[in-house]
């Protein structure tokens, strides 16, 4: 589509964001992507995950247009192995939710894949819960499904045991200074 095409597009539709691209590079008809975006709503699950679940349009796809809409890198996620240390900085449960992966930390910056870049909450929530600045990294949906997967089975299986023998508490020795001041000291004193 050119230029004037797309743009006459957006303000009858009434997409913003992704959407708006996706229906705007021809990726997704514009009826379809009215009904994904009420369907992943009332199913509470991001649209991207649904357009790639439901196969109304390629992950790939999907991925290249969000990373030229907005500006942020796209990478291949067969192209590396996830840093289990990195992934342990943010919540299970808020890697799960909002379907991010924390991947490479630089000082103050935490680089996270995410299928779609337009998830500012997302974004907000795990600079808030690592406190350190969060750079968008935009990844193929069925890649960070798969990856996701993955490292939270790994992290879960190379937690140590709390329970195990390694943790026996039985020859741990409880010292205080306190004790010695209070040798004197018996309970009638008290």
């Amino acid at each position: 589509m050119n230029d004037s095409v797309a743009s006459s597009v957006a303000p009858r539709s009434g997409l913003q964001g992704l959407p708006q691209r996706l229906v705007a590079d021809g990726l997704v008809a514009e009826g379809a992507m009215a009904d994904a975006i009420a369907a992943s709503r009332e199913r509470r699950v991001h649209i991207v995950s649904y357009l790639v679940e439901y196969n109304l349009a390629d992950a790939r796809e999907i991925a290249i247009a969000a990373s030229q809409e907005f500006g942020a890198p796209l990478l291949d996620l067969d192209a590396i192995q996830a840093d289990f240390e990195i992934v342990r900085l943010i919540s299970e449960k808020t890697i799960r939710r909002h379907r991010v992966l924390p991947l490479v930390k630089r000082g103050k910056r935490l680089f996270v894949a995410i299928s779609d870049p337009t998830n500012l909450h997302a974004l907000d929530e795990v600079k808030f819960a690592s406190g350190l600045s969060v750079e968008a990294i935009v990844v193929e949906e069925d890649k960070l499904d798969k990856l996701l997967t993955r490292s939270l089975e790994q992290v879960d299986t190379s937690m140590p045991e709390l329970a195990g023998e390694d943790f026996e508490l039985d020859s741990l020795e409880v010292t205080a200074d306190d004790e010695s001041k209070d040798e004197g000291v018996e309970r009638a004193d008290v």
